[in-house]
């Protein structure tokens, strides 16, 4: 284990992770909102809303004094915050919540800046804000009803969803974006809706021919060269551009919550379990148990895989696994 009881305590107890993120092989942090279900008041059935629990990023320095590695920051009026990390300009932590409200975290700033604006406004926002993704540095957002762009510094987002057409009449159940990644800045997939995915090439967008209409849940752009995509019940697929073919039926219980390349392979997780893609086959992943129960999120950046979940939190760097708690 990698946090002592007292920083346990002080960081953790009472809440869970709901997102992570890796900021170097040092420096990582997770996304946590209050776990209502301990409440000593709570007797069962639905809580209350997001917005009304409180929420904190923790941050750990695993090279600072064992004393100043464990941070944290709590925050107020936000809705489950999705984590993400800038390059550009600034190596620092922007998170940003359903709703657009952004906080960033690191290299001299703690702030809550500027919510997104929405997409009459020339603004990003044309619904629910669901992923963050560092494409070549820069942070990318993508959300509902096709929203998407990208942040270029303090209160600076240059949005692209103008670039697509959308119709919230008769496109709010079968299109918009629950996840972005990209080989680079000119090719970049987002995905979402019932086999909704669009291709931008740096300076348009395309609506790609997709061999299925299911619900599409997660995208990874792979370092073999293919984008793998997948959704309803696990379903995943493997190609490029107009080209698509299916390596895994719709068979689970959860759909991937998070895909990532560590390593030589794909990288899959939900709230259930941890998996790995390799020569188009998914397979349970060789972790231990102690690991598989931080399933839920993941964040990759260069050596460094971290997951992070309900039951706990661990990272992979050089094909060794720690447990941090």
């Amino acid at each position: 284990m990698e946090i002592s009881d007292s920083d346990f305590e002080y960081c953790f107890q009472g809440y869970q992770i709901i997102d992570c993120a890796v900021r170097s092989d040092d420096v990582f942090y997770f996304s946590l909102v209050e776990d209502y279900t301990k409440h000593p008041d709570w007797t069962g059935g639905e809580g209350p809303a997001s917005n009304e629990l409180k929420h904190r990023i923790v941050c750990y320095a695993r090279d600072e004094p064992p004393e100043e590695r464990w941070t944290d920051t709590e925050l107020e009026g936000f809705s489950n915050i999705l984590a993400g990390v800038s390059e550009v300009p600034k190596q620092q932590f922007v998170g940003s919540d359903m709703q657009g409200h952004i906080y960033v975290l690191g290299s001299g700033d703690d702030e809550i800046e500027q919510p997104l604006k929405k997409s009459p406004e020339n603004g990003i926002k044309r619904g629910a804000i669901t992923r963050l993704r560092t494409i070549e540095g820069v942070l990318y957002i993508a959300g509902t009803g096709r929203s998407v762009g990208y942040r270029e510094g303090a209160n600076q987002w240059t949005s692209l969803t103008q670039g697509m057409s959308y119709c919230s009449d008769t496109e709010w159940s079968t299109g918009g974006f629950r996840d972005i990644d990209g080989f680079s800045r000119s090719e970049i997939y987002c995905v979402g809706g019932q086999g909704d995915v669009w291709k931008f090439d740096g300076k348009n967008w395309s609506a790609l021919h997709f061999p299925s209409n299911i619900r599409l849940h997660s995208v990874c752009c792979a370092g073999d060269g293919f984008v793998y995509i997948s959704g309803y019940g696990g379903a995943t697929f493997k190609g490029r551009d107009n080209k698509w073919k299916k390596i895994h039926d719709d068979t689970m219980t959860l759909p991937f919550q998070h895909m990532v390349w560590y390593e030589g392979k794909v990288w899959c997780t939900s709230d259930y379990g941890l998996w790995t893609i390799e020569n188009d086959k998914l397979d349970v992943a060789d972790v231990s148990d102690e690991v598989k129960v931080a399933s839920g999120y993941m964040s990759v950046k260069g050596g460094t895989l971290l997951l992070g979940g309900y039951n706990g939190a661990s990272y992979c760097q050089a094909g060794k696994w720690t447990v941090i708690f």
